[in-house]
């Protein structure tokens, strides 16, 4: 079967194996369970001493349960949001894998509640690898460019030969040409 909150592909065999395990605690300590691991996607780690005393009230083993019972609703809430997929699908899609109505229903209620500040979250942090704040060209007639950039509070120099330079503005302006065309064609 393909599901939306998984990108219209199959479900991973471990969500299926997982789906009992978090069957097997009450929708409210569910509903809390995901509260918590939303809270470690957001603002990491995960409050493990929190998730522990859910785990410890309830009949489950927390060395066994508890880590994949977290990587488990991570994976879903996140694959939701990536995927854009709809409460309502969503909580159809768990019953379907055999997660009991008022654990689904309590899922829903908490994707609802922070589905769109998962989304910019996952926005703020996609193809981020170092935050450049600040650049600074220098031009030598011996060495040619000289860039200095500010990356994560550290100075950073790289020079470029002027043979560099002239190879890139070319490649640029090819590019630039390709643009241009794919713009009128389209």
């Amino acid at each position: 079967m393909k599901f939306r909150f998984n990108g219209d592909a199959d479900c991973p065999d471990w969500i299926l194996a997982e789906i009992y395990t978090l069957s097997r605690l009450s929708s409210v300590k569910l509903k809390s369970l995901a509260q918590l691991v939303i809270q470690g996607i957001l603002t990491p780690p995960i409050q493990i001493e929190k998730v522990e005393k859910l785990f410890t009230e309830s009949k489950l083993d927390v060395e066994l349960d508890l880590k994949s019972s977290i990587a488990c609703l991570n994976y879903i809430l996140s694959a939701s949001v990536r995927y854009g997929c709809n409460s309502s699908a969503l909580q159809s899609e768990l019953q379907q894998l055999g997660l009991p109505r008022e654990h689904s229903n309590s899922i829903k209620r908490v994707y609802d509640e922070h589905s769109a500040t998962l989304a910019e979250n996952f926005k703020m942090q996609s193809l981020k690898v170092n935050n450049l704040e600040s650049i600074s060209v220098e031009t030598d007639p011996e060495v040619g460019c000289v860039l200095t950039l500010g990356i994560n509070g550290e100075k950073v120099t790289a020079t470029l030969p002027e043979s560099t330079l002239d190879g890139l503005l070319a490649d640029l302006k090819h590019v630039r040409g390709i643009m241009a065309e794919l713009k009128a064609s389209g």
